[in-house]
């Protein structure tokens, strides 16, 4: 539908800009996080999300995008360790990021700390119906 067209005309602008500026760690974080979220070119998105990384000093949102993408490959073990540093150095204690830790700690089975990180987005203004979902899903893993 118009979302996959609209992706289209972004990406198009992305290979646009990254042309002019490769290195573009802005760039290259929105490109690998819209790729994560179709969940399509993910070595793609991996390599870009490494390079904005690579690129900037302990950005904690470029850091949840790279561990995004390797949660996305089933990468559980890295996508925690970026996120650990994500979590460390993000001030402004971002809800998205702290549900993704979340996340990431319960495909590891650290149901404990999913929840409890789980619950601080949602003390950060994360949309509680998404955490109360999550939560219920934890406790009982049979219903889809």
């Amino acid at each position: 539908g118009s979302f996959r067209s609209a992706m289209k005309q972004c990406y198009k602008a992305y290979d646009r800009s990254l042309r002019y500026d490769p290195d573009n760690a802005m760039v290259l974080n929105n490109y690998a996080y819209f790729l994560s979220l179709e969940e399509r070119d993910l070595e793609k998105a991996l390599a870009m999300a490494s390079r904005a990384t690579a690129l900037t000093d302990n950005n904690p949102t470029y850091l949840d995008t790279h561990a995004w993408v390797l949660f996305k490959l089933g990468r559980l073990d890295e996508a925690k360790r970026y996120l650990q540093q994500a979590v460390a150095f993000d001030g402004r204690k971002s809800p998205e990021l702290l549900i993704h830790y979340g996340d990431v700690l319960a495909a590891l089975g650290e149901k404990f700390m999913a929840e409890t990180y789980w619950k601080k987005a949602l003390e950060n203004g994360y949309d509680p119906k998404e955490v109360e979902l999550r939560i219920q899903r934890l406790k009982n893993p049979e219903q889809p």
